[in-house]
Order: structure tokens, then sequence, then C-alpha cells
């Protein structure tokens, strides 16, 4: 005869026992200038958290759900959708400066209740981690760099009412990414693709802001001189926490004079390396875990 009481303390055991396994997933928004900012959390208070931001062409925070759910569990880990992207909403000033993009990041710290926590930021992000690190030098603990195109300064505005390209299928737009040199993941698995798309009369568009590369806001005054420096290298030289590197060995973002020019120039730089394209959530998932995760243990 089964006893209950016993099946039901079992239970209850196996239960806590999953529910301290289980990273604890939580979505939310804030608001940050004139947008609002989507974001996802993972993990539980302890070490110190992780914010990771994605890059441009094409990724939002939805890329990183499984990285921040395998580095989380002992700690809280943030990924966002950066202004323009994903579920974040479009700047109706076309406001995508590295400033406004600053102060995102600022305004997720704030929203959170986090001081200090690791910056993350891959691609284009990287870039936008080093000039927060640059800038904001007491308000992060350590910063990592994942295959990000350095040399490549601001471009300066791109103009706005730029048309949204339109796919006639799903299809069509994994076949677009695809041609890229380094495609990512919304080339190559179809349900991303279907999440990173609108349908619309004519067909699907990216959920990004055609005008995601304008950097000089419409019909909001200046607010006094930047806060960044427009050289990498002069932000890279005022960076004071510790700073980790990934490289795609097959990504062309990390070029072989840049990487010699950090190995001369900042020997403290810690790196590791993915065999990878320039998407390492995605092709090399577990090397990039286990890389972050090296550098993150004693934070």
């Amino acid at each position: 005869m089964i006893d209950r009481r016993s099946l039901l303390k079992t239970s209850a055991a196996t239960l806590a026992t999953l529910a301290l396994a289980t990273p604890v997933r939580a979505d939310g928004r804030f608001k940050s200038g004139d947008v609002e900012i989507f974001y996802r959390s993972f993990g539980k208070p302890g070490k110190t958290p992780v914010v990771v931001m994605h890059g441009a062409n094409y990724f939002d925070s939805f890329d990183w759900i499984n990285v921040c759910e395998k580095i989380s569990g002992e700690r809280e880990v943030a990924c966002f959708d950066m202004r323009g992207f994903g579920e974040s909403t479009w700047s109706p000033s076309k406001n995508y400066s590295v400033d406004a993009m600053m102060g995102d990041i600022r305004a997720l710290f704030a929203h959170l209740g986090w001081k200090k926590p690791v910056v993350l930021g891959h691609s284009f992000s990287g870039r936008l981690a080093v000039s927060f690190a640059s800038n904001f030098p007491d308000e992060l603990s350590k910063l990592i760099v994942v295959d990000s195109a350095f040399g490549r300064d601001e471009p300066g505005p791109k103009g706005i009412n730029n048309p949204p390209v339109i796919f006639p299928t799903v299809e069509a737009a994994m076949e677009r990414f695809g041609k890229l040199a380094n495609p990512p993941r919304i080339s190559r698995d179809r349900a991303r693709a279907e999440q990173a798309l609108t349908k619309v009369p004519e067909g699907y568009r990216l959920k990004r802001d055609p005008d995601y590369s304008n950097s000089i806001p419409v019909g909001v005054p200046a607010d006094g001189r930047p806060r960044r420096e427009l050289n990498v290298w002069e932000e890279l030289a005022k960076v004071k926490v510790p700073m980790y590197f990934v490289r795609g060995l097959k990504s062309d973002r990390f070029t072989p004079d840049v990487v010699a020019r950090l190995d001369k120039d900042f020997p403290g730089i810690v790196w590791a390396t993915a065999d990878s394209m320039h998407d390492i959530p995605f092709y090399a998932p577990d090397e990039l875990i286990a890389a972050v995760k090296k550098f993150i243990a004693e934070a």
C-alpha cells in the first residue's frame, strides 16, 4: 500500500530542489528617455549581476536567452532589447546616439536597483560597452566584449524616414541574412526568424526601426558636449575595470591588426576564443558560457 503522506513529502522535497536548481525568469519594461525598454531577467540575487547587450544585425535579447539562463542561477542576469529593436519601442525623436543608449543602460541599472554589475556587449554593443566603461567607470565591476569590430567610430547621422525592408515571406528574410559573411541565427532558425519579424499587409518587416543608425535626435535640444570620446583607443585607455574579450575564430570582427594593437597597448586584457562565426551565442554557446563563467566566477 502506498503511503500518501510519504509521497506528498517526497513530492514537496523534489519541488523544492527543482525550485533551487531552475533559474527564475521574468520579463519587464521600463521608461528611458523617449522610449520604453523591454528586458528579460534570469536568476536570483546573490553574486554580482550581469547585464547583456545584443548586437545590431540582426539580434535582440531573444538570441541571448540560453546563455543568460546558463550563467544565472546564483546571480541575476538581464538582457534587454536596445531602443528601436525587438519588443522595445522606437524612438519618436529618432535618437539612437551612443549617449542615449548609455542612458538606457543606466536606466536599467536604476530600474533593477543594481550597483556596479558586470557589463557584457556583443558586436555593436561591445563598442557601446567600452564607451560606457570609459564614461562611467564607477558604475560597473567588469567589462566583457564579445566579437566586436573596433576602429569603427560612430558614423554620424544616417538620416530619417528610411523605408523598412519588406520581405515577401519569412524564408526570404532568412535568405537575405544568410548571404552575410557571418550569418546570424535569424538565417538558420525559422522559429527565430518568425519571432524577429512583424506581419504587415505587404509581407514581413523586421522588429527594428529602419532609422536605428541615426545619431542626431530630431526636435530634441542639445544637452551639451557628448559624454564620450569618439576614438575607441582613447576610451579603452580610460577603462578602469578588468576587461575580458571573446573572439570568434571564424569571424571577421577582430581583425589581426586590431588584435595585435590590443595585445600591445592593453596587455591586461584577458582573451578567450570560440570556434565560431560572429553569432557566438548561437554557434558556440557552450564555449561562450564557459568563458564568461570563468571570468565572473569571483565577481
